[in-house]
């Protein structure tokens, strides 16, 4: 490997959602509620999984199937149900949890950025794409709950 291959897409993406684990792991520290700490370590285990998917994409024990995706929306309409609906612009730092799930937001969109550069370059799970989508919405969903 060439020391330029560190500025590649893939090379972003596997820094990026590594970035994105670590986030995670402050979130889960932080975090009161038992469901949402067991979901944030549910979150960092197939962050790893991607990441060995992006590294080892013809391997199927790295492939997501519907069930991951499937288990965030379903977070995601649990953190909903008791929720008034939104309708103006949420400014972080509410609290010192809050903003570090928001912190961890922006990575998750930053991660879904690099990850569909990459996935014109060599096509990667098409569930794991979905995944990676659904976990910024989970974590704004994880704000407003934290406030």
């Amino acid at each position: 490997m060439k020391a330029d291959d560190k500025n590649s897409t893939v090379f972003h993406l596997l820094g990026t959602l590594d970035e994105l684990n670590s986030y995670i792991g402050l979130v889960k520290a932080r975090l009161e509620n038992e469901k949402n700490k067991k979901n944030a370590e549910t979150i960092q285990l197939n962050l790893m999984k991607l990441m060995s998917h992006v590294s080892d994409s013809s391997n199927p024990q790295y492939f997501f199937t519907e069930s991951e995706t499937l288990e965030l929306e379903k977070e995601i309409e649990r953190l909903k149900k008791n929720l008034p609906v939104q309708n103006k612009f949420i400014l972080p730092g509410k609290n010192e949890t809050e903003a570090f799930i928001h912190i961890a937001r922006t990575v998750a969109r930053r991660a879904e950025r690099y990850f569909a550069a990459y996935n014109k370059e060599k096509k990667l799970c098409p569930f794991a794409a979905k995944y990676i989508n659904k976990l910024s919405n989970y974590l704004f969903q994880l704000t407003v709950n934290e406030q």
